[in-house]
């Protein structure tokens, strides 16, 4: 079992994480970032067959540098046009319709240590920056007539476990999960590192 912290110990706890907040704050107010507005050119519509629901198609936009990262969206499963006699639900932010996706980053041997600073410690990444963004996310279902989620699963390990799309996508310090979920609740279906 563990001790219980006193009143003293709690304090101090509280004084490192605001002072840990007061830095990222001021760091942040010292060196804003200008504002690029997303453009409706870099990114595509798509049509996602829902794994859960089989009669809903979803409509999503997703960025054109992740669908060429991936491999195009027939990779991930996903059509450019609605399939017939289905519903089609767009999705906006908000919706609670959870949906299996994609996430990954390529990583490579080349370690980057980022220095200490008041608002967190030191600590070494591995990920590499590939089309302006280091991190990816892409809609992914099985590209049979009725997907499901055991087939989804599937589909996604027999995609990264062939090495030429695991170096190309996830490179030899990447990592890639499969996840289901809304906004920032997900739940992990299945992971590949390297």
């Amino acid at each position: 079992m563990s001790r219980r912290k006193s009143a003293v110990e709690l304090e101090e706890l509280a004084k490192i994480k605001r002072a840990q907040a007061a830095a990222r704050l001021a760091e942040r107010s010292a060196n804003p970032k200008p504002y690029t507005p997303k453009l409706d050119v870099d990114y595509t519509q798509v049509y996602y067959r829902d794994p859960l629901d089989i009669t809903r198609v979803l409509k999503l936009k997703v960025p054109n540098g992740t669908i060429t990262l991936w491999g195009g969206i027939d990779g991930a499963g996903l059509t450019a046009a609605p399939p017939a006699n289905t519903a089609t639900v767009e999705i906006v932010k908000g919706n609670k319709i959870p949906i299996v996706k994609v996430r990954w980053y390529f990583g490579d041997d080349t370690a980057v240590p980022v220095p200490a600073t008041a608002a967190h410690g030191r600590w070494v990444k591995f990920y590499d920056v590939k089309n302006g963004q280091s991190h990816h996310q892409i809609p992914f279902v099985e590209a049979g007539a009725t997907p499901d989620l055991a087939t989804t699963i599937t589909a996604f390990y027999s995609k990264l476990n062939t090495a030429g799309e695991t170096d190309r996508i996830i490179g030899t310090r990447g990592r890639a999960e499969l996840v289901i979920g809304y906004g920032t609740q997900h739940v992990v279906l299945a992971r590949v590192l390297v």
